[in-house]
């Protein structure tokens, strides 16, 4: 028992086990310690990894702040995708449970910065022992880039109406002097630092600098837009007849029903054989899907002009044939040059039976024996060749129905019958001195699409009549840096013609565009601000116009014949869709309305494809601006919906302006000129 005791008392006095105790208690806080620098560098790491995913979210998204309307929350969800995606987030938690979320975006366009604020976490390994689940950190990522250039177009209104005269401090004169003010202070404005108001207008302040990186172009348009003459032979233009829409009205061989089986002349063909020179209108691209979106055609798009339907067809306005085509008239409808030629002494040749009757035996008793009728028309000789007699590269097909002679050979008169004495018939015939003939019987729409009749002089040649007619003056002036070319196209500026929303708007577009046929648009991307500012004082226009118009002017022979009284950027209804046998007109290619469309339904595809465009444009990433004067005045379409179609134009409701008198203008250009001003380097 002693022993035990002695035992027991020296095991309480022994303190040999206290270290593994102490080791004991302590392990745990050394492992956490240890381990929450395992959990620490971890939490670095994937910090790390977020930043570089961060920062690369920035610098992809900052160049949609510039893009209008600006949309805040698709930019946060955006770097939200691609924060997830580089750390490897598919659904919940990434790799080791890490979540990241951006939890704050800050935008200024001014500036041109794009801040982004996200918050992770990560679940801890080792200070979990001790209590602590998750490491949290909180990174952000900012990436700065100005607008570095800024490219304006203006797209200004050159119609008939704009010569209507308002007051304004100047005042009272034309809408288009209003206009020219107008655009020249907002071009002022856009290209200098400081200018100073000049009544209706503004002009640099003296020694102010010209800023560097800004680029204008001016596009006027009324019915047509003009590309400039010196872009005859442009590769973007169809000087081949590659387009379906090239031979619209024209026609080489006498023939409405049968196809052409040789080349037909080119429009510039044609306009060389006028003598008239080509004045620099386009037609509109035929309305042919581009893409997949529901707005892209070639006559909406700025697809690029390489072959075929995307080539632009000069504008050839026809010649209306014997007053019903329409209000065109500019030349014969069977001159000289179209006779069929003599193609050997006897080949080709007229005969004609003329007869007299109820005649005596010397015919000269009177009444119906003094009137000579025309009972038959014999044309004979080869057909389907070619001849240079005429002119060149003439070609003819299959006889006219009925033929005459400019200088007639007569055959002596013969009696055909033997009714009593004061009643007899007498015939003749005659024939073409030199043989060949002129052409006769042919249709209104075969005299119209005549090639033959162009190879010779134009009577009547001014805006609205000849080849050129309603060919919008001003051509278009591609991006400039020099503000005095600029505001020399806008003070060159005519008023006449009709207007076409669509066909400014389109061209608009193209002249910002980094592709033919003006390339001196800068690339789309976050280094340019592109901008058009489209400027109408009407509305959309057709002229398929009924009763009570004036006849004069478009009366329902004229409008029905070729679904319009005017050649159009589309050219007539007739061409659009046409499906008849034979005929050079389209191919059954969609230009605008249909043989038959009333007037409302012209100016509504006309209103619709303006829309396209602008959203075509908007799409690319042009910040559109739509100014409408005084579409309380609109006839052809309501002030709604003239209104609406504008509105719907423009980037933002906001840049949609509608003064309703020309006095108005200048300070409507002036506040979208120093909206821009935002969007440029002016430090």
């Amino acid at each position: 028992m002693q022993r035990f005791l002695a035992l027991a008392s020296r095991f309480g006095r022994d303190e040999r086990g206290v270290f593994a105790v102490l080791f004991g208690l302590m392990a745990i806080v050394l492992v956490a310690l240890a381990g929450a620098v395992v959990d620490y560098v971890a939490l670095e790491q994937t910090r790390n990894r977020s930043q570089v995913a961060l920062d690369a979210a920035a610098l992809a998204l900052q160049p949609l702040i510039f893009v209008t309307p600006l949309n805040e929350a698709d930019i946060k969800s955006k770097a939200q995708a691609l924060l997830r995606d580089r750390l490897g987030i598919v659904s919940g938690a990434g790799e080791f449970g890490v979540t990241a979320e951006v939890s704050d975006i800050d935008i200024d366009v001014e500036e041109g910065s794009l801040l982004l604020v996200a918050d992770m976490e990560m679940p801890t390994t080792f200070v979990n022992l001790v209590g602590v689940p998750t490491m949290y950190a909180r990174i952000q990522s900012e990436a700065t880039r100005k607008k570095l250039a800024l490219e304006v177009a203006f797209v200004l209104d050159n119609s008939g109406s704009m010569s209507y005269t308002g007051a304004g401090s100047n005042g009272t004169r034309q809408r288009i002097q209003f206009l020219k003010d107008a655009a020249t202070c907002a071009v002022n404005i856009l290209f200098y630092k400081d200018v100073t108001d000049n009544l209706d207008t503004c002009i640099p302040k003296a020694g102010a600098p010209k800023l560097d990186d800004v680029k204008v172009g001016i596009v006027p348009f009324t019915m047509f837009v003009n590309v400039g003459t010196g872009n005859a032979n442009a590769t973007w233009m169809d000087t081949t007849g590659a387009s379906a829409i090239h031979n619209d009205n024209f026609d080489n061989d006498d023939n409405e029903d049968v196809a052409p089986t040789v080349s037909m002349p080119t429009r510039q063909t044609l306009f060389a054989a006028t003598g008239e020179a080509w004045r620099g209108c386009v037609e509109a691209r035929p309305h042919v899907k581009t893409g997949t979106l529901s707005t892209e055609y070639l006559d909406t798009d700025d697809t690029p002009a390489v072959a075929g339907n995307t080539k632009y067809v000069p504008l050839l306005s026809p010649d209306a044939a014997n007053n019903i085509g329409g209000n065109n008239y500019f030349t014969n409808d069977s001159p000289a040059v179209c006779d069929r030629p003599q193609t050997s002494p006897t080949a080709t040749q007229c005969t004609v039976t003329q007869r007299r009757t109820g005649c005596n035996a010397a015919m000269n008793n009177g009444g119906t024996c003094n009137t000579i009728t025309a009972v038959s028309w014999v044309p004979s000789g080869p057909t389907n060749f070619s001849s240079n007699i005429k002119y060149n590269g003439a070609y003819y097909g299959a006889h006219a129905p009925t033929c005459d002679c400019r200088t007639p050979v007569y055959g002596n008169w013969t009696q055909t019958n033997t009714n009593n004495a004061s009643n007899r018939t007498f015939e003749r015939t005659y024939t073409c001195q030199g043989g060949g003939y002129i052409p006769t019987g042919l249709s209104n729409r075969e005299y119209q699409e005549r090639v033959c009749k162009y190879y010779q002089p134009v009577n009547s040649s001014n805006f609205s009549t000849g080849p050129n007619a309603d060919c919008t003056r001003t051509a278009i002036l591609p991006l400039t840096d020099v503000p005095a070319t600029a505001i020399s196209t806008i003070n060159g500026m005519i008023a006449e013609g009709g207007t076409n929303i669509h066909e400014g708007t389109a061209w608009g577009f193209r002249a910002l565009s980094p592709s033919q046929p003006f390339n001196q648009g800068a690339p789309y991307d976050e280094a340019t601000s592109k901008v058009m500012i489209v400027m109408t004082d009407g509305e959309n226009t057709a002229y398929n116009l009924p009763p009570p118009a004036n006849p004069y002017y478009c009366d329902a022979t004229r409008a029905g014949f070729n679904g319009s009284c005017y050649n159009s950027a589309y050219g007539f209804p007739y061409n659009s869709k046409n499906t008849t046998g034979g005929s050079t007109s389209a191919g059954n290619v969609e230009r605008l309305g249909y043989s038959g469309a009333n007037n409302a339904a012209l100016v509504t595809a006309m209103n619709e494809r303006t829309r396209q465009t602008c959203e075509n444009a908007k799409a690319a990433g042009i910040t559109v601006y739509m100014i409408g004067l005084a579409t309380n005045l609109a006839v052809q379409s309501t002030q709604a919906e003239v209104e609406d179609m504008l509105a719907d134009c423009a980037s933002t409701r906001d840049k949609a302006y509608f003064p309703q008198t020309p006095g108005e203008l200048k300070k409507v250009f002036q506040d979208i000129a120093n909206d821009l001003s935002a969007l440029r380097l002016a430090q």
